[in-house]
Order: structure tokens, then C-alpha cells, then sequence
């Protein structure tokens, strides 16, 4: 099935389970409130009987009738809602419940496709696509810098130090992450917690309420040769979250096609001024131009802050 059709059905169904579970609880409330208030039936019949003769004599013009009528109703009204408040229920409590006031949970305005409809749209996309690369369930607590040697190499570096510094960097990008953050580009070699940690920021993120996306390039860049039709999907909502995580970067093959399509990510996000967090075994801008080109390079390098991960495999330690 095609991602568009998959994407518009599944929004659908969404938007139908809304509808029914906000029914049951109308209907819930009704029957909460009469095992109260028997007499508020009647009123609503009343009120309902009322306003058909109200329609016809707005519709004969008969204005002097219509205003009596519409008295008549504002009465009833205002009667229903003083028995509501008499009785401990809040004034609005028998109005139906809705999920968007637009329009109503029908996902139309006026013919046109309402904004709740376009956000579950775009959501169900955002599912797809993740769900093809799941990002690993990772967290700050379960990350531990004893993996790290705490001994200094002949170029300078100590492993346990430097990744301690990384700790607390991605510790307080998450903390602090706004829409505007800046990109962040994670090298090193293979195991030494670059998937582990972009997860971790990814997951306080989501708790706070921003929309994350996580791929890993290969399974991206698979998605999207063999989906060319919907690339423009995929990039709309690649391009709209708030956070868009790349993993495993260089390990993807790339066509011509997929070179642009990435490219086209990386200078959106940048001119959008909105954060990526890409991570790569690739560990010198050379072997980046190397694979990507200058201009690609450039932009990864120029619109991120660059974490270099060292150390030995913490998966083969771990293990």
C-alpha cells in the first residue's frame, strides 16, 4: 500500500475511534446527570420541539412569533442551567464533547481538510516512517561512563574525561531543547554510545511534548528510493518536527537521487534554523567529503556543534 493511502487511512480511523470514544462520554454524562436531574429531559425536548417552530417561522418571516419562541428557548436554558449548577454539575456538561471545536471531529470545514485531520495526517506519516528504523529505548540513567578508559592517549585525549563532557552536554541540550537549538553532529567509531545517547535526548524530548523523528540513514534512504512518489511527503514532515534524529550516517548507500534528497534535508533544516542530531562512524570531515561532497560537508559542519566520541566498543565490553 502506498505511504500517502496508508497515511490518509490510518488518520481516518483515528479520527473515527475520536468520535466514537467522545460519544460514549456525551452519552455517559446524559445518563449521569438524569440519575440526578430526571426533569432535564423533558426540558431538552422541549427546547428541541421549540426550536423546529422557531426555524418555521423564521423561515414565514413571522419575526414577532420568532422572538417569542426564541425567548421561550433562552427560558428553558437558562432553567436547565440553573438545575445543573443546583446540582453540583458545571454548566456546559451536557454540550457534546469534541476533540478539535473546528469542526467538530468530522476532519471538514466547509469542504476543506481541517487542521486536526492534517496534523493526524502528518502524525501517522511521522509513526510509518519511524517505525521502519525504531529508535532504540534509551535513557540518560542507563548510560554509564565506566565503559570509558580514564587514561590519557599519546594525542592528548582521555576517553572518560571527554565522554564525560559529551554526557553532560547531550544532558543539557535535552534539558534545555527548544525549536531552535542547534544541530548536532556525533563521530566516532562503532560502539561508543552516539545511537545511545541522540535516544536518550530523543525520549526527555518526547516527554516534553516536542515531535521527534528518528531514522537510520540506511532505512531512510531505502523508504525513499523505493517510495520516489511520496519523497515529498517524507520530506514535508522530515523537515516540519521539532527534532530530526539521522543515525548511522555513511553507512547508507546513496543514488544521485538520495544525495539530493539529503541535501535537501540538511540545508532545509539549516535555513529553517531548526535542530538535526546526526551521528557517524565517519570521523574526519575528509572521508565526510569524501562521501557526501563539500557542499553537503559543509553545511553538516558548518550549522552543528561536533561531539567526538572516543574510547573502545562499550558493546563488546558490555557484552
Amino acid at each position: 500500500m502506498a505511504l500517502k493511502t496508508e497515511t490518509i487511512s490510518g488518520a481516518n480511523d483515528t479520527l473515527a475511534k475520536r468520535r466514537q470514544m467522545n460519544n460514549s462520554k456525551t452519552l455517559m454524562r446524559k445518563k449521569e446527570v438524569l440519575s440526578v436531574i430526571p426533569e432535564i429531559e423533558d426540558i431538552g425536548y422541549e427546547i428541541t420541539s421549540i426550536g423546529a417552530s422557531y426555524t418555521m417561522a423564521k423561515l414565514a418571516k413571522n419575526d414577532d412569533y420568532a422572538k417569542e419562541l426564541k425567548q421561550q428557548m433562552e427560558d428553558l436554558q437558562q432553567k436547565r442551567n440553573d438545575l445543573l449548577v443546583q446540582n453540583n454539575f458545571p454548566i456546559d456538561y451536557l454540550n457534546p464533547i469534541y476533540s478539535c471545536s473546528i469542526c467538530k471531529d468530522k476532519g471538514f470545514v466547509n469542504g476543506k481538510i481541517c487542521v486536526c485531520l492534517q496534523q493526524e495526517i502528518i502524525r501517522q506519516r511521522q509513526n510509518i516512517l519511524t517505525s521502519l528504523s525504531p529508535a532504540p529505548k534509551t535513557s540518560f540513567e542507563d548510560f554509564s561512563l565506566d565503559f570509558y578508559p580514564n587514561t590519557t592517549y599519546e594525542n592528548g585525549m582521555n576517553p572518560y574525561k571527554q565522554m564525560e563532557k559529551i554526557f553532560g552536554y547531550c544532558q543539557n541540550y535535552a534539558k534545555n531543547f527548544s525549536k531552535k537549538r542547534k544541530s548536532m553532529l556525533m563521530c566516532g567509531n562503532s560502539g561508543l554510545g552516539k545511537t545511545h545517547l541522540s535516544c536518550a535526548i530523543a525520549d526527555v524530548c518526547v516527554k516534553n511534548g516536542f515531535i521527534v523523528m528518528y531514522a537510520s540513514s540506511q532505512s531512510l534512504f531505502n523508504q525513499i528510493e523505493n517510495n520516489k512518489q511520496d519523497t515529498q511527503s517524507i520530506l514535508s514532515d522530515i523537515i516540519s518536527c521539532d527534532l530530526f534524529i539521522l543515525d548511522d550516517l555513511g553507512t547508507e548507500y546513496l543514488t544521485p537521487y538520495g544525495l539530493s534528497v539529503l541535501y535537501n534535508i540538511i540545508n532545509t533544516r539549516m535555513i529553517n534554523s531548526t535542530p538535526c542530531i546526526f551521528s557517524t562512524n565517519l570521523t574526519s570531515q575528509k572521508s565526510l567529503t569524501a562521501k557526501y561532497g563539500e557542499k553537503i560537508t559543509s553545511r553538516l559542519i558548518g550549522s552543528c556543534d561536533t561531539l567526538y566520541f572516543i574510547g573502545e566498543d562499550i558493546r563488546f565490553k558490555n557484552k
